[in-house]
């Protein structure tokens, strides 16, 4: 009798035993999954690359475009505060980072630029090829040349004041400049009076009327 009431107890003990492996293998498992798959999906191809290899890796890879608002909030914010472009598009290249393309605004109209941000939002410094990522101010510019006003052309300024730009260089641009070191509160952006012709590198000119009608003209650059 002794022995057999020892061997119920074992079976119950063992029995429990088993019930309690169950149920910790049905938490450990789906948590053992879903560790696995957070680790397959993420950004590891860009783990170490200094930013230079970051942008050419970005270049390189296949794009999706995506909204400017589906960006992280600190790369908005980079964008949104930069005086001198105009944000034409966002893409994404996935497990690598976003490339913004940038149309030029006053002095700057008729350049082309692209930023670049890893998937956290941060900036990425085109000069950097694996020096501190933290000392650039983000101030270098690679601008390419889309196509030129033809010079003079005249902006609204904010005030409701007239500015006439007469030549490219920084004498044709000082008193606009001027004005907003007069008026650093303001963020305004002159207004470029129409029509005004623009003249691209094949040596052909154009005539536009309207915003609508310079911003089409930016965007066929991106073709």
């Amino acid at each position: 009798m002794v022995d057999l009431l020892i061997i119920i107890q074992t079976l119950n003990r063992k029995i429990t035993e088993i019930r309690q492996m169950k149920t910790i293998s049905h938490v450990l498992i789906p948590a053992f999954l879903f560790l696995m798959i957070g680790c397959e999906n993420s950004p590891t191809e860009s783990a170490g690359m200094s930013d230079a290899d970051l942008i050419d890796a970005i270049r390189s890879a296949n794009k999706v475009d995506i909204p400017m608002n589906d960006m992280p909030s600190q790369s908005q914010s980079i964008i949104e505060n930069d005086n001198e472009y105009d944000a034409l598009g966002a893409k994404k290249a996935s497990d690598l980072g976003y490339e913004v393309d940038l149309a030029g605004r006053g002095h700057r109209s008729g350049d082309r630029n692209e930023f670049y941000f890893n998937l956290e939002g941060r900036k990425l410094d085109p000069y950097d090829y694996g020096r501190d990522k933290d000392g650039w101010d983000g101030d270098d510019k690679e601008d390419w040349k889309c196509f030129d006003l033809v010079l003079p052309v005249t902006f609204d300024m904010p005030d409701g004041s007239t500015i006439t730009v007469t030549s490219d260089d920084e004498d044709g641009w000082a008193e606009i400049k001027a004005w907003y070191e007069a008026n650093p509160d303001v963020e305004e952006k002159p207004a470029l009076q129409y029509p005004v012709d623009i003249s691209y590198r094949d040596g052909t000119t154009q005539t536009i009327n309207n915003d609508e009608e310079m911003r089409a003209a930016e965007e066929a650059c991106r073709e």
